[in-house]
């Protein structure tokens, strides 16, 4: 194997440029929020920033390049992004720092008349609602997983831009309803977001093993660079969907019994509640 790969760091501008510019941002707001201590404690500002740089790592260091050369790395990186750098910015709830970092002339001319549009709030909420977001990121997982559409994202720069988009997006409003970012809300009651959780083992849990189970290889491109590795092209391939079944399943599986756990302790809570409320004789 070519050691000069762990030199190949990607030059993409949107992610050399904006990763850090989102993490300069959350930085400058912070500093002009009052009670930071409250709303935005360490431990929130620690995983926004363990998310960001995991994002940047899996988009700008040698492991983009090696998800063109490696089915496995490929699952590695979209794992990463879905499942570890989605949901810790998320829970560093960065809506409130990030547009308080941004300079207020800039705020108020260019990000207000799009805050104030009805149309725009409305196309928002209605992808954040969860009939619209599970199959927006089910689809989206599903969808580039197809030979078609997975080869085009491979082979040209603009499409695998998209590819990434589509499963930052997918993930987003997923976590969204689960997470409840700081100061908003999910639309899912606590215990509604037990099967909404449930529901989405499934999905990844019959690609992965359609992967791993495959007679041949799905993907022709990587025919040709995966043996320089020491691996077979169906090797190649087995890993990456065992690495999609059992770590995805997994995380998936935890938040399922968080969210069971959040749900039965707040129900045992409402309930004290209404027996101090109303004691038994």
């Amino acid at each position: 194997m070519d050691t000069s790969i762990w030199l190949r760091w990607s030059t993409d501008p949107v992610a050399l440029i904006g990763i850090p510019l989102i993490g300069i941002l959350y930085a400058r707001g912070l500093q002009s929020l009052k009670e930071t201590s409250r709303s935005h404690h360490f431990g929130r500002i620690t995983a926004f920033y363990l998310g960001l740089i995991s994002l940047f790592l899996a988009l700008v260091s040698p492991i983009d390049y090696l998800s063109g050369q490696l089915f496995l790395v490929h699952m590695i990186q979209h794992m990463i992004l879905i499942f570890f750098s989605v949901p810790a910015i998320q829970i560093g709830a960065p809506l409130v720092p990030i547009l308080r970092g941004i300079p207020r002339t800039l705020r108020k001319q260019a990000l207000s008349p799009i805050a104030t549009s009805l149309s725009i709030r409305f196309i928002l909420k209605l992808f954040f609602k969860p009939l619209i977001s599970w199959p927006l990121f089910i689809g989206s997982l599903a969808l580039w997983h197809f030979p078609f559409a997975f080869e085009a994202a491979i082979e040209n720069d603009v499409i695998h831009f998209l590819e990434h988009l589509f499963f930052l997006a997918g993930a987003y409003v997923w976590w969204w309803n689960i997470i409840d970012p700081y100061p908003l809300k999910s639309n899912l009651s606590k215990l509604a977001k037990v099967p909404y959780i449930f529901i989405t083992i499934v999905p990844g849990f019959v690609l992965g093993s359609f992967l791993t189970f495959a007679p041949m290889p799905w993907y022709s491109t990587y025919s040709n660079t995966v043996p320089a590795y020491g691996i077979s092209p169906l090797e190649d391939q087995q890993i990456g969907g065992l690495i999609m079944w059992i770590p995805g399943s997994f995380i998936i599986a935890t938040a399922l019994l968080l969210a069971l756990y959040s749900a039965v302790r707040a129900e045992t809570q409402l309930q004290m509640q209404k027996e101090k409320l109303y004691p038994s004789d």
